[in-house]
């Protein structure tokens, strides 16, 4: 399998302007999550794994021909309901792209469910996948794990993926520690916005002349990551 992993891009004002705009209310991983995908062109009929009717990610799925989704719970009115680990109540290499957007934290067998994707995918169409790392735990109704980008690499390549990209959804350290600390004994919005604003201003000064979190201390900077923008290639 072909595996290399995208550095992402220095916080700017203009991209905290327009996260703030677009996902008002939204967590730093969420809004770093619909960014990615926003600018993501997805078409043809889509597989929304963990969607539904009511999931908020629709709005960046507009694009395509149809989205069928599958979910276990019937409150996110998925077109198809199932059990965890059951497999896929669809054929075989018909979906033209699938979506897993913060769901496989929530599955134990994850490589089961990740083979079954790989069964209703044609080839050479493309899984993307959203999720966290270092962020808190979040039961829904289970959280299991959180994984490295080798655990993803080696995983991918096992089911069968002929290539993947992984991508960092990090803002910067300070706003990562934020997270951690949940904002610590400040007014969240103030204590939020305050780490948003060092990461941008330390960028500027230790990555002059690039745009993207590159090199040694780039590369120091994504290793404490929010969470991992994944797109494999069957």
């Amino acid at each position: 399998m072909q595996y290399c992993e995208i550095a992402p891009p220095l916080p700017t004002f203009k991209r905290w302007y327009a996260m703030h705009r677009k996902y008002p209310g939204c967590s730093t991983l969420r809004s770093l999550e619909y960014e990615r995908l926003q600018a993501t062109n997805i078409f043809g009929q889509v597989l929304d794994v963990g969607g539904g009717e009511q999931s908020n990610t629709n709005m960046l799925l507009s694009k395509a021909d149809r989205v069928d989704s599958i979910n276990i719970s019937p409150e996110m009115k998925p077109t198809y309901l199932v059990t965890m680990d059951a497999p896929f109540p669809v054929e075989n290499n018909i979906y033209d792209v699938v979506v897993c957007l913060n769901t496989l934290e929530h599955v134990f067998d994850t490589t089961s469910m990740l083979l079954e994707i790989h069964r209703v995918l044609k080839t050479g169409s493309t899984l993307y996948i959203t999720v966290p790392f270092i962020f808190r735990i979040h039961a829904s109704p289970d959280d299991y794990f959180r994984a490295t980008p080798s655990w993803w690499k080696e995983t991918l390549n096992s089911v069968g993926f002929s290539r993947t990209e992984l991508s960092p959804l990090v803002w910067g350290r300070y706003t990562t520690a934020a997270e951690i600390c949940n904002y610590g004994f400040l007014p969240k919005a103030a204590t939020k916005q305050c780490a948003y604003l060092k990461d941008i201003v330390y960028s500027r000064l230790m990555f002059r002349g690039i745009d993207t979190y590159d090199g040694r201390r780039g590369e120091r900077i994504c290793s404490v990551s929010l969470g991992w923008f994944i797109s494999s290639t069957k």
